[in-house]
């Protein structure tokens, strides 16, 4: 009786850890802070071909004049189009401008 159990206790873990995973998965990558992520952080979203460029001018206009305060002010960073940050979907959460690969869509597309 006891073995069996352990048995079934076994299976509900592996089970559970597999779910888990399988979340995991399924969210297609990570959070990325706007304000905080590295160039190569940033370069490395997943599903997005960031340029290196751009990376770095997001990093250097965050240092040159502080985090963002909003989504929308990504388009001020130089090499950002409106076509490029519908891509991105950056979004506000817990105060901070992030990539969040489960993120509705929140910025209108453009109107060309």
């Amino acid at each position: 009786m006891l073995k069996t159990k352990r048995v079934l206790l076994m299976t509900l873990a592996l089970a559970v850890l597999l779910a888990g995973l399988a979340g995991l998965a399924q969210a297609g990558g990570k959070i990325v802070s706007f304000n905080k992520a590295s160039a190569q952080e940033i370069m490395a979203i997943e599903g997005l071909k960031i340029p290196e460029s751009l990376a770095k001018s997001i990093v250097e206009h965050r240092t040159k004049n502080g985090p963002f305060k909003k989504p929308e002010d990504l388009l001020k960073v130089p090499g950002m189009t409106q076509d490029f940050i519908e891509k991105l979907n950056p979004v506000m959460k817990d105060g901070d401008v992030v990539f969040d690969p489960d993120a509705e869509p929140t910025l209108a597309p453009s109107k060309c």
